[in-house]
Protein backbone atom coordinates (compact mmCIF):
# COMPACT_ATOMS: atom_id res chain seq x y z
CA UNK A 1 0.00 0.00 0.00
CA UNK A 2 1.23 3.25 -0.74
CA UNK A 3 1.28 6.02 1.73
CA UNK A 4 3.97 8.21 0.35
CA UNK A 5 1.63 9.63 -2.48
CA UNK A 6 -0.58 12.60 -1.02
CA UNK A 7 -4.61 12.22 -1.58
CA UNK A 8 -6.06 14.77 -4.60
CA UNK A 9 -9.59 15.86 -2.91
CA UNK A 10 -11.29 18.20 -4.61
CA UNK A 11 -11.52 21.40 -2.39
CA UNK A 12 -15.16 22.83 -0.79
CA UNK A 13 -15.48 25.55 -3.48
CA UNK A 14 -14.95 22.72 -6.51
CA UNK A 15 -17.70 20.34 -4.86
CA UNK A 16 -19.77 23.03 -3.89
CA UNK A 17 -19.94 24.59 -7.31
CA UNK A 18 -20.30 21.26 -9.46
CA UNK A 19 -23.25 20.49 -7.33
CA UNK A 20 -24.78 24.02 -7.69
CA UNK A 21 -24.58 23.76 -11.25
CA UNK A 22 -25.81 20.43 -11.99
CA UNK A 23 -28.77 21.22 -9.68
CA UNK A 24 -29.54 24.26 -11.81
CA UNK A 25 -29.13 22.57 -14.83
CA UNK A 26 -31.22 19.92 -13.73
CA UNK A 27 -34.20 22.34 -12.77
CA UNK A 28 -33.96 24.39 -15.99
CA UNK A 29 -34.04 21.12 -18.15
CA UNK A 30 -37.20 19.13 -16.33
CA UNK A 31 -40.31 20.46 -14.22
CA UNK A 32 -40.42 16.79 -13.21
CA UNK A 33 -39.02 15.54 -10.04
CA UNK A 34 -37.07 12.85 -9.71
CA UNK A 35 -39.77 9.72 -9.70
CA UNK A 36 -41.48 11.42 -13.19
CA UNK A 37 -44.17 13.37 -11.32
CA UNK A 38 -44.65 17.28 -11.91
CA UNK A 39 -43.65 20.09 -9.56
CA UNK A 40 -46.59 21.16 -7.08
CA UNK A 41 -48.05 24.64 -8.96
CA UNK A 42 -49.66 27.67 -7.02
CA UNK A 43 -53.35 27.80 -8.24
CA UNK A 44 -55.91 30.40 -6.46
CA UNK A 45 -57.67 27.83 -4.79
CA UNK A 46 -54.94 26.41 -3.48
CA UNK A 47 -54.24 29.43 -1.51
CA UNK A 48 -57.68 29.23 -0.25
CA UNK A 49 -57.22 26.02 1.04
CA UNK A 50 -53.72 27.15 2.54
CA UNK A 51 -55.37 29.92 4.38
CA UNK A 52 -58.35 27.97 5.27
CA UNK A 53 -55.41 25.53 7.41
CA UNK A 54 -53.64 28.90 8.52
CA UNK A 55 -55.99 30.72 10.01
CA UNK A 56 -56.63 29.04 13.14
CA UNK A 57 -52.54 28.98 14.28
CA UNK A 58 -52.43 32.74 13.56
CA UNK A 59 -56.06 33.10 15.76
CA UNK A 60 -54.63 30.92 18.10
CA UNK A 61 -51.12 32.26 18.78
CA UNK A 62 -51.88 35.71 18.86
CA UNK A 63 -53.11 35.16 22.86
CA UNK A 64 -53.17 39.45 23.13
CA UNK A 65 -56.33 39.39 20.61
CA UNK A 66 -58.02 37.40 23.42
CA UNK A 67 -56.42 37.48 26.66
CA UNK A 68 -58.73 39.21 28.16
CA UNK A 69 -62.31 38.73 30.81
CA UNK A 70 -64.84 40.46 29.30
CA UNK A 71 -67.57 40.22 27.36
CA UNK A 72 -68.67 37.43 28.93
CA UNK A 73 -71.11 34.90 27.29
CA UNK A 74 -73.05 32.86 29.39
CA UNK A 75 -70.95 33.59 32.45
CA UNK A 76 -67.95 32.03 30.85
CA UNK A 77 -64.64 35.31 30.02
CA UNK A 78 -63.89 35.75 26.70
CA UNK A 79 -60.85 34.07 27.10
CA UNK A 80 -62.22 31.05 27.06
CA UNK A 81 -64.81 30.95 24.89
CA UNK A 82 -62.86 32.47 21.87
CA UNK A 83 -60.70 29.41 22.19
CA UNK A 84 -63.91 26.83 22.01
CA UNK A 85 -64.99 28.91 19.35
CA UNK A 86 -62.22 28.22 17.31
CA UNK A 87 -62.09 24.14 18.03
CA UNK A 88 -65.67 24.84 15.84
CA UNK A 89 -64.52 27.61 13.36
CA UNK A 90 -61.08 25.37 12.77
CA UNK A 91 -63.23 22.32 12.17
CA UNK A 92 -65.40 23.82 9.72
CA UNK A 93 -62.27 25.20 7.82
CA UNK A 94 -60.96 22.00 7.92
CA UNK A 95 -63.64 20.64 6.24
CA UNK A 96 -64.16 23.43 3.90
CA UNK A 97 -59.85 22.65 2.81
CA UNK A 98 -60.82 18.87 2.63
CA UNK A 99 -63.87 19.58 -0.20
CA UNK A 100 -61.48 22.12 -2.39
CA UNK A 101 -58.24 19.84 -2.17
CA UNK A 102 -60.61 17.07 -3.51
CA UNK A 103 -61.89 19.32 -6.18
CA UNK A 104 -58.79 20.79 -7.03
CA UNK A 105 -57.47 16.81 -7.35
CA UNK A 106 -60.43 15.75 -9.49
CA UNK A 107 -60.07 18.86 -11.77
CA UNK A 108 -55.96 18.18 -11.75
CA UNK A 109 -56.74 14.52 -12.81
CA UNK A 110 -59.18 16.10 -15.87
CA UNK A 111 -62.20 14.11 -14.55
CA UNK A 112 -65.19 13.50 -12.29
CA UNK A 113 -63.72 10.09 -11.10
CA UNK A 114 -64.47 9.85 -7.35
Amino acid sequence: MERDRPLDFPSITEVISEGTEIAMSEAAEAPETAQGKQQPTITPLRVVIALCLFAPFVAMLWVSSYAKAEPLFAGIPFFYWYQMLWVLISTALTMVAYKLWHLDQRARKGGDAR
